[in-house]
C-alpha cells in the first residue's frame, strides 16, 4: 500500500480553501466539449488507485445527460424515481464507493430531443432547425443535490419544455421525480436557469464536496464537456488534461494561478474552456493513451491495466509534494 507522508498531510490541514479537501485530489477535463475521454481517465485513474491501497471516491460536479441517447440510463433513473448520469454510474462502479449517485455528482441536467415528426406535420421543419439551438428549450429538469445534515435534493422542472409540442417528454417520469425531490422550483426561462444555478450549484458542489472528502484520501473529481472549473473553491493536487490518443499532465498550481488571474480580469471561472487556458499551462508529463476495446471499457481491472501510466506517474506525482 502507498503511504502518504505526514508532510503532504500538515500541508493539506494548513490549507484554508472555503470547503474542506481530501487528502489528494485529481482533476481531468477535457480539451474538447465532447468525447474527450475523460470518464474513461478517471474510472481507470480510481481503479488504478484502488488497486494500489489508496481509498479512492469519484466526483462529478456537474453534468447532464439526454433522455435518448442515453437511454438505458433513462430507463433506470425512471425506475427509481431519481436523476444522476451515466458517468458517475461508470467511475461509482471503478472505486465502489459507498455514497449515492446524487452526492457523487450533485448537479445534473435531463435534456430531450425535440420531435421532428410534430414540425414536419405542422410544415414547420425551417424552424426545426431555429429551435434545436435553444438548450433552454431541450431541458426538462435539473437536480441539485445539498449535503448539510442529510442530503437534500432540489428539482428544477422546465415549464416551457413541457408545455411545448415540440419537446419529446415523459409526464410520468417527471411526476416521479417530483414526488421524491425535497424541493420543487418551476422555470419560465433561461435567465432564470441560470440565477438559480447561481444560487444553488456552488452550494452543491462544496457541500457534496465536503461529504465525499470525508470518505476518501483521493478524490478523482471530472469535469463537465471542456469546462476547466467546476467551482472556483476545489483546489487539486493533480490536472489532467485529455483528448483521443493524450493525457498531459499540468502543473496544478500554475493550474489555479492561471485560473485566478483570468478572474482578475473579469473572467468568471465557470465560463472558463480548454481552450481559453491550455496556452497558459504549464506542462509535465505528455502521456499517449491507447485506443481501448469497448468490452473493455465495461472491465475496469482490464481497464485500469491499460492505462496504467496515468496511475503510475499521478503516484509518483503525488508523493513528491
Amino acid at each position: 500500500m502507498y503511504r502518504f507522508n505526514q508532510q503532504r498531510q500538515n500541508v493539506a490541514l494548513n490549507r484554508t480553501p472555503s470547503v474542506a479537501i481530501p487528502m489528494y485530489s485529481i482533476f481531468v477535463f477535457g480539451f474538447l466539449p465532447e468525447s474527450s475521454g475523460k470518464t474513461v481517465i478517471s474510472s481507470a485513474l480510481a481503479k488504478g488507485m484502488v488497486n494500489r491501497g489508496v481509498k479512492t471516491c469519484v466526483f462529478k460536479p456537474r453534468s447532464g445527460h439526454n433522455a435518448w441517447y442515453q437511454y438505458d440510463v433513462f430507463l433506470r433513473c425512471k425506475s427509481e424515481g431519481r436523476l444522476f448520469c451515466e458517468d458517475i454510474i461508470k467511475l461509482k462502479g471503478a472505486c465502489k464507493c459507498s455514497l449515492p449517485f446524487e452526492v457523487l455528482n450533485p448537479v445534473d441536467a435531463l435534456l430531450s430531443p425535440l420531435d421532428a415528426k410534430t414540425f414536419l406535420k405542422r410544415k414547420m421543419i425551417n424552424q426545426f432547425y431555429l429551435f434545436e439551438s435553444d438548450i433552454f428549450l431541450h431541458l426538462i429538469a435539473e437536480r441539485y443535490t445539498i449535503c448539510e445534515e442529510y442530503a437534500r435534493n432540489i428539482l428544477l422542472i422546465n415549464i416551457k419544455a413541457l408545455k411545448s409540442p415540440f419537446v419529446m417528454k415523459d409526464i410520468e417520469y417527471t411526476r416521479k421525480l417530483k414526488e421524491n425531490a425535497d424541493e420543487v422550483l418551476f422555470l419560465k426561462d433561461s435567465n432564470e436557469w441560470n440565477s438559480i444555478f447561481q444560487k444553488y450549484g456552488p452550494k452543491a458542489i462544496r457541500s457534496c464536496y465536503r461529504k465525499i472528502s470525508e470518505k476518501a484520501d483521493c478524490v478523482v473529481v471530472e469535469g463537465f464537456n471542456d469546462a476547466v472549473c467546476p467551482d472556483k473553491s476545489l483546489h487539486y493536487d493533480i490536472v489532467i488534461g485529455v483528448a483521443p490518443g493524450v493525457a498531459v499532465f499540468y502543473d496544478a498550481e500554475n493550474f489555479h494561478t492561471v485560473i485566478e488571474t483570468l478572474e482578475k480580469l473579469g473572467k468568471d471561472p465557470r465560463s472558463l474552456r480548454a481552450e481559453d487556458i491550455v496556452k497558459y499551462l504549464k506542462i509535465i508529463k505528455i502521456l499517449r493513451v491507447p485506443p481501448i476495446r469497448s468490452s473493455y471499457l465495461k472491465d475496469y481491472e482490464i481497464l485500469s491495466g491499460k492505462l496504467d501510466p496515468v496511475t503510475d506517474l499521478s503516484l509518483r506525482l503525488l508523493q513528491k509534494r
